[in-house]
């Protein structure tokens, strides 16, 4: 039987430190806005509805964590990594710091990224089901083997987009341009159906 998660309080959320391993804890719905995690570890634990606006997490690593509900406007999660997490629903289009963030079979199922730059950004086994990605920057971004079901991509702007080995169905083609992403033979193939074009 699992261990229940120790659950802190909101005065025991003021004292977290960098730089150290926090392992089955649970956070949900606190406020930990502007606090110093640089470098911390995250295993197991619970950040549902946790407000982390301009918290310091660069270089932390999150591993089977959900922030499910999470904020984090201005939050810098330079370097962060994030390993089998949810994310469902989380806001990340208000100045959240991405840039070198590295993410693992992460959900991000109804996630806002409208309007962020991506770039240079490895998606790995993600889901993004009925994600807003609309205006999004996402030069040399890979999607590798995601799911981007029904996904918002209107004035997304690809250049270098690696989209192979994702899911893509409910894709409009009339409605969004993939121009300058990167598809296998049979994404082309299945998109071409969608469009009513037989491929032989």
């Amino acid at each position: 039987m699992a261990h229940k998660r120790r659950e802190f309080t909101q005065v025991e959320a003021y004292a977290l430190e960098s730089d150290q391993l926090y392992e089955r804890c649970q956070f949900d719905g606190l406020a930990l806005k502007h606090l110093d995690l640089t470098q911390c570890e995250f295993a197991d634990c619970s950040f549902k509805n946790v407000d982390l606006t301009n918290a310091r997490l660069n270089g932390a690593q999150f591993s089977e964590c959900d922030l499910s509900g999470a904020r984090l406007a201005g939050a810098n999660l330079f370097s962060a990594q994030f390993d089998g997490c949810k994310l469902l629903g989380v806001n990340l289009a208000d100045d959240t710091n991405l840039i070198a963030t590295k993410f693992n079979r992460c959900n991000f199922d109804y996630c806002n990224f409208r309007g962020r730059s991506l770039e240079n950004i490895r998606f790995v086994e993600c889901s993004f089901v009925e994600a807003d990605l609309s205006m999004t920057q996402l030069k040399k971004t890979m999607f590798q083997k995601c799911n981007l079901e029904r996904i918002e991509w209107r004035e997304a702007h690809f250049e270098q987009t690696d989209l192979r080995g994702s899911q893509l169905t409910g894709l409009n083609l009339r409605q969004n341009d993939l121009a300058g992403a990167i598809l296998s033979a049979d994404q082309c193939a299945a998109l071409a159906r969608e469009l009513g074009i037989q491929v032989s």
